[in-house]
């Protein structure tokens, strides 16, 4: 009886730790990729970008991945960026944060 109690503790523990690899957020990665190396400076009708950083960001926070600060830094700067009337600071600051995005990726490459 003891034997079952244990194998049970130890089955519904293991289901509660988180997976070394998430493919739904790694998912959520690309699609944000995607929408923001389509980001220019000259349009900034960036809702959908912004909404893919955004969820992007909660899943990550939300799930205690240790690049999560990175996402939020990635959602304040691409902030910064729209709103900015400085075409050389909204490339600027794009041209960044698109490596941070592949940064983050590589860190995830690894799982």
């Amino acid at each position: 009886m003891r034997k079952l109690i244990l194998i049970a503790v130890l089955l519904s523990g293991c289901s509660l730790m988180p997976r070394a690899h998430d493919p739904a957020l790694f998912d959520d990665l690309v699609e944000t990729k995607i929408a923001v190396d389509s980001l220019t400076c000259d349009d900034k009708n960036w809702a959908d970008a912004q909404a893919k950083i955004h969820h992007l960001n909660v899943y990550a926070t939300l799930r205690g991945d240790p690049q999560a600060q990175s996402i939020s830094e990635l959602e304040e700067a691409i902030a910064k960026a729209k709103s900015s009337n400085s075409k050389l600071f909204c490339e600027s600051i794009l041209t960044i944060n698109k490596t941070r995005i592949d940064v983050v990726a590589d860190a995830w490459k690894g799982r």
